[in-house]
């Protein structure tokens, strides 16, 4: 466990397994993933797990109050964490173009919707 006055460390330092700690000050679960972008620095959240029989958690990174290598502190009570609903892996985003009566003509006719000028 991190000892008091150990400097806190950037996300990306984040151990597998490093103990959750709610804000009431009890062990609530431990880090199964740290959710981001590394390359552009962007610290999304945690998934905890809550143990063997208890689902995974995800922790939004605004609730996040320290890091340490080994240990995260959040800025929710162990209750509001197993009350929490479950985490689920995001979809992806997925884009379908417009369904009006000219999208569906182009289609038909083979057109790209795009002038000779190339615009």
């Amino acid at each position: 466990m991190s000892a008091a006055g150990e400097p806190q460390v950037s996300w990306k330092a984040i151990e597998r397994d490093a103990v959750v700690r709610s804000a009431d000050g009890q062990e609530v679960g431990k880090v199964a993933e740290v959710a981001g972008d590394a390359e552009a620095d962007i610290f999304n959240g945690l998934v905890v797990s809550l143990g063997v029989l208890g689902a995974n958690r995800y922790v939004p990174a605004e609730r996040v109050t320290g890091i340490w290598p080994d240990r995260v502190d959040v800025a929710a009570t162990a209750e509001e964490i197993e009350r929490a609903p479950e985490y689920e892996e995001p979809v992806a985003e997925r884009w379908h173009p417009p369904d009006d009566f000219m999208t569906r003509l182009r289609r038909f006719l083979g057109l790209s919707g795009k002038d000779d000028r190339g615009g």
